[in-house]
């Protein structure tokens, strides 16, 4: 059975007891998951070790408190090289505005037999697990997320480790002042294809973050 065909026969399978409270296990299955990501111990870990989750998420606007979250992908890394990769298209409560479909080409027709976010967050905060979160510009995708959690299943994801590969280039290169993926991904020589979707711009970031490291570990030797 896939992961996907799993959660939607939970979703089927949530009741009411007879105290009228939700008896659903996908609420705490998502609140573990969320106890996973919050903690602290991944940070003892050596880097060699640790695995790092990159996320991007595309959404109908920038508006964290109301617009919510079209597209999401996810791509694992441990020592050095890519070992998972997450996607998934999630149908909106109500229209993609023009302006934000010209900036990353999905409309709704794409869309109309998506499964809603709170189907798909299951799978991304499991996806992630004990991994640390990196991102370019992170704040945005944690705060989309962290909202959604809270809406979907009164949990939280305050206090996960996170990195930002745009913070993490300035420590490497501290005379470029590059803030733009566009621009590290000149820096550092990456190409990818379907830039501002979700997957394009995971792997975009990832491939800016190993060589972000392989950077560090360079100059960290020369020393």
């Amino acid at each position: 059975m896939a992961v996907a065909d799993m959660w939607k026969k939970l979703f089927k399978n949530v009741s009411q007891n007879k105290q009228g409270v939700i008896d659903d296990p996908l609420f705490d299955f998502v609140h573990s998951c969320c106890a996973v990501m919050t903690s602290r111990d991944i940070l003892k870990k050596n880097i060699d070790s640790a695995s790092f989750c990159i996320i991007d998420l595309e959404t109908t606007g920038l508006d964290v408190e109301h617009d919510v979250i079209i597209n999401a992908a996810a791509v694992k890394v441990k020592k050095g090289g890519i070992t998972k990769i997450y996607e998934s298209y999630v149908k909106p409560p109500h229209p993609i505005p023009v302006e934000s479909i010209k900036w990353h080409g999905i409309t709704d027709d794409m869309l109309v037999d998506k499964p809603s976010i709170c189907e798909v967050l299951p799978e991304l905060l499991d996806f992630i697990g004990d991994s640390i979160i990196v991102g370019h510009h992170i704040n945005f995708d944690l705060r989309m997320l962290k909202r959604h959690v809270k809406e979907c299943y009164d949990a939280s994801l305050e206090g996960a480790p996170w990195l930002d590969t745009m913070l993490l280039h300035k420590l490497v290169m501290q005379n470029n002042t590059s803030t733009q993926l566009d621009d590290l991904m000149n820096i550092y020589i990456v190409d990818i294809q379907q830039r501002h979707r979700a997957l394009g711009d995971s792997i975009a970031t990832t491939r800016v973050f190993l060589k972000i490291q392989l950077e560090g570990a360079i100059q960290e030797g020369t020393r």
